[in-house]
Order: C-alpha cells, then sequence, then structure tokens
C-alpha cells in the first residue's frame, strides 16, 4: 500500500456512474469505484470470483445463479445484498437512466417489458436469498456470466440513487477499492480515495483488488496531446497517448512509454442501407482502395498490425486465417466494370474529431477517392455527437468496436446493431453460439459468423487494437501494468 497520490490523464468522461459509463474515459474511472459480481484476470482474462464467491450456469443456458460475498459494502457502509443487483440491472435497463449500456441485458428475461415502460423491474432478476441470485434469460446465453464481468452490471444503493438521481450520478457509490471524497463537475478534475471497508476477495487481483495508492487523481481535459506535455513536465504519472503523439512519445519516452494490444479494431464502416453503399460490390472495392499497411507505419509507427479478423485475437489466437483483402485499387475499378456497378460520385468518411484521427482518416479518404477516381474528403464531428450520429450518417465511418466484456457474441452482435446489419444466416449462427453448451462448438458458430460478414463486408476490419500510455518512473505495479483490455491496472499501482 502507498500514501501517496497516483495522477492519471484522461480525455473528458461523459459519465463515471458505472451504469451509464460506457466509453473508455469514464469507464477507468468507473472501474475503481465499483466491483462487478465476477472480473478478468489482467494478464489471462480468465474470469475469477468478485463480489460474488461464485457462479453455476444451468446445463440448458437459460439462466445463472450467483453466490454472494458476505461483507461487501457499498462505500456508505451498508452490505449489499441480492437485492441490490436486482434494483441495478432494471435500473441500467430502464429508458429513463440513458444508458448506452443497456443492450448487455437484452438476454434478461422482462427486458423488453423494462424498455417499453411496462415494468419497473427485471423480472427475470430474482432474489432468491440475502446472498443468492439467480438471472434467468429469454434464451440460451452459455457465455452470460461473461456480461456480469462488466461495471454497468455492479450493485447500486436504491436509496441513494432514487434519492437524487442528478447528484447520484455526479457522485455515485459503490462497492469499489475507491470512493469519490466529492461530487464530480463535468469539465473538472477529479480524486478518489481508497475505501477502507472494501472486501480484497477479489481473486482477478493481488491483494484482492484493494487499491495500493492512497488517492487517484484524475485530470481531464478533451485534447490528449495535452496529456503528453503535462507527463514530460512531470505533473502526471500516467497517461494515454493518441495516435498524432506515437512518434515522439516512443522517441522520448523510452521504457516509459508502452504499448498494449487490447481487443479492438478499428473499422471503415458502411451504412448499409444507403446507396450505393447497400451493395456488397461497391464495399469491397471500396475496401480494396485503402492501403492499410502503408497508412499504419505512417499514422501508427507500424504499432497496430493490420486487421484480416473482425474476432480480436485474445478471443480466437489461433483461429483460421481468413481470405484477405488486397489493396488493390485496379482490380477495385475492374471489380466495379464486371458487375456493372458504379462507384459513389463523392467519397466521405466520418470520423469523430479531437482523438488525433485527422492524418490517418486524411489519408484514407484520399486512397479511396484517387483509386475510385472520384472526390473524397475526411469529415470530422465532434465527438460528443458522433455515436448519435451514426444512424444518420450518408457515408462510411470510423468504428472502433471494443468489446466490453470477452464473448465473441460482444465481438460480433452489438456491432452490427451498430451498424444497423441484418442477415437471416447471421442471425442463426448467432444463436447456434449462444446455445452451444461448450467453448469450442461456440466458437466454431462466431468464426462462421466473420466469414459471412468478411464477405458482405458492412464493416471492414482496419487495424487491431492497441492502447499507448506514458508510465512514470516513480509507479510500481502489482502485477500487470496493463490487462487484456489494454488498460492501465489502476488499482495496482503505487507512487
Amino acid at each position: 500500500m502507498s500514501d501517496g497520490t497516483l495522477r492519471v490523464r484522461l480525455g473528458m468522461p461523459s459519465a463515471i456512474d458505472p451504469g451509464t459509463a460506457f466509453e473508455h474515459d469514464g469507464a477507468l474511472i468507473a472501474g475503481v469505484i465499483a466491483d462487478p459480481l465476477v472480473d478478468c484476470d489482467p494478464a489471462t482474462g480468465r474470469l475469477a470470483p468478485a463480489a460474488a464467491s461464485g457462479w453455476e450456469v444451468a446445463p440448458d443456458g437459460l439462466s445463472v445463479r450467483f453466490t454472494l460475498r458476505p461483507g461487501v459494502r457499498f462505500h456508505h457502509g451498508r452490505e449489499v445484498t441480492a437485492e441490490d443487483y436486482r434494483y441495478a440491472l432494471s435500473r441500467v435497463a430502464a429508458p429513463e437512466t440513458g444508458s448506452e449500456l443497456a443492450g448487455h441485458l437484452a438476454v434478461v428475461e422482462g427486458y423488453e417489458d423494462v424498455r417499453a415502460g411496462r415494468s419497473a423491474r427485471l423480472s427475470g432478476v430474482r432474489v432468491l436469498g440475502k446472498l443468492l441470485l439467480e438471472i434467468r434469460l429469454t434464451g440460451p446465453f452459455h457465455d452470460i456470466a461473461a456480461v456480469f464481468s462488466h461495471r454497468a452490471t455492479a450493485p447500486v444503493p436504491a436509496e441513494l440513487a432514487e434519492a437524487d438521481p442528478a447528484g447520484f450520478a455526479l457522485r455515485p457509490v459503490g462497492n469499489g477499492p475507491y470512493r469519490l471524497t466529492e461530487p464530480w463537475r463535468p469539465g473538472e478534475d477529479l480524486t478518489v480515495e481508497r475505501f477502507d471497508g472494501y472486501y480484497a476477495a477479489n481473486a482477478a487481483y493481488p491483494a484482492g483488488g484493494a487499491g495500493r495508492s492512497a488517492r487517484i487523481t484524475f485530470r481531464t481535459d478533451p485534447d490528449l496531446a495535452t496529456g503528453h506535455e503535462e507527463f514530460l513536465r512531470g505533473e502526471v504519472d500516467v497517461t494515454e497517448v493518441p495516435p498524432t503523439r506515437i512518434d515522439v512519445a516512443a522517441r522520448e519516452g523510452g521504457p516509459r512509454f508502452r504499448v498494449t494490444p487490447n481487443p479492438m479494431v478499428t473499422f471503415l464502416a458502411f451504412p448499409t442501407a444507403v446507396p450505393p453503399y447497400d451493395d456488397p460490390v461497391v464495399r469491397r472495392a471500396v475496401a480494396m482502395c485503402v492501403d492499410r499497411a502503408a497508412i499504419g507505419r505512417r499514422h501508427f509507427a507500424g504499432t497496430r498490425p493490420v486487421a484480416h479478423r473482425i474476432l480480436p485475437p485474445v478471443l480466437d489466437p489461433a483461429g483460421p486465417p481468413p481470405a484477405a483483402i488486397p489493396h488493390d485499387p485496379a482490380g477495385a475499378r475492374r471489380l466495379l466494370a464486371s458487375r456493372g456497378a458504379a462507384p459513389p460520385r463523392r467519397f466521405v468518411f466520418h470520423y469523430p474529431a479531437g482523438q488525433g484521427h485527422e492524418g490517418w482518416a486524411t489519408d484514407l479518404a484520399a486512397g479511396v477517392g484517387a483509386g475510385l477516381g472520384v472526390p473524397a474528403a475526411a469529415v470530422p464531428a465532434e465527438r460528443s455527437s458522433f455515436l448519435s450520429e451514426l444512424p444518420c450518417l450518408d457515408g462510411p465511418f470510423r468504428l472502433n468496436w471494443q468489446i466490453d466484456f470477452l464473448s465473441a457474441d460482444n465481438a460480433v452482435a452489438p456491432l452490427l446493431r451498430c451498424v444497423g446489419y441484418g442477415d437471416d444466416a447471421v442471425e442463426r449462427l448467432l444463436s447456434r453460439g449462444r446455445g452451444a453448451a461448450d467453448a469450442a462448438s461456440r466458437l466454431t458458430a462466431y468464426r462462421e459468423v466473420e466469414r459471412l460478414l468478411l464477405s458482405s463486408l458492412p464493416v471492414f476490419p482496419l487495424w487491431e487494437g492497441a492502447l499507448y500510455h506514458l508510465v512514470g518512473e516513480r509507479v510500481v505495479p502489482a502485477g500487470r501494468v496493463n490487462d487484456v483490455f489494454g488498460e492501465p491496472v489502476l488499482r495496482g499501482l503505487s507512487v
């Protein structure tokens, strides 16, 4: 344990409540405020007991039971019970909560009733005893325990969240190793302190997951480039490095610069309901004009491998290599001509502003324009509105999809919902994967889903995921510095 303050530089969180913090920055904060029922070993990704001492998935895959640990407490002192999960899960699903994470619970019985306002509680979440919880599902899903490794499924004290919903969002009370010292003021820095009442039996981490630093201060700013500058001045201990600073950070950071693979794939996504991108031939021709290797060398210092798959490597490291889509602009033009398809009149590539994507997005658009012989542009959109605008875009767009929990289903199904793509054969295979009791059969089904998607290309994989951090010399880790998601294991860092 340390009495020091770990200083972490983030972008600008949109939320810090574990039930609503869907993006990277807010999720990092939520991850030290709340513990889920099960957790992921930072080194291997294997599920381990956390706030639950154990779980059992029914043989038919239609339910899962969790035995809660006694003595797990909220930051205000009350013991966590099964009823707190019944409330918390229903709260995430409720439309008035506005959680982008609600879809993770779509398989839970009663989800549609809650979303439609017909019920305030998920009927499938059953309290069988003070420390015994059962989750019933609408269909078989043998990977269901992985869902409950996500912080959105952490418990919430109803007496606080219901008394002051707006206040709770700014000062969420959880069961994690750190608690807020004061309400969060969006746009300002935030400090959490070690929670002395933490149960410290989270089997995924050394020392039961207890916080090693006395405090963590999160410095926030939408411009990640300033984090690099603050690190060089000695003002922060850990900072993410944006793509525009990778070269200089690698050159000047030495061993302090860390590149960590993460289960994310960057895609060129197509609005498949909008002509001419409703034609898979046009989608393939566009893909053949993207020089992924050259763009990656130029803008990511060669640290992000070209992605040829939709499933990230951590989920299927021994998977069969798919047929790679080559960089072949002349072949793209021949393909269009042979199929009687016309290219778009103008290629516009949309991407979120302020995250260092300008360089590679411009190169991608220029390459497609030159390859197809059409005008082209890369158009930024405000990060805060980019995701909400996706259904309205009339051109291809950048989409980073990082799985929220280690399940192949999470790598595919939400991605397809995000781009609005539906296919009967894909849906049948997804159902087969969810219903398979053994891991090998599940993986076989998801590999076939991947094969179909790489043929029709509603999304075109660009690069495998990597996160870039600078970690100061005074930081002392207990175990891994970064987990299998590429994120810093903040609870395990001391200064």
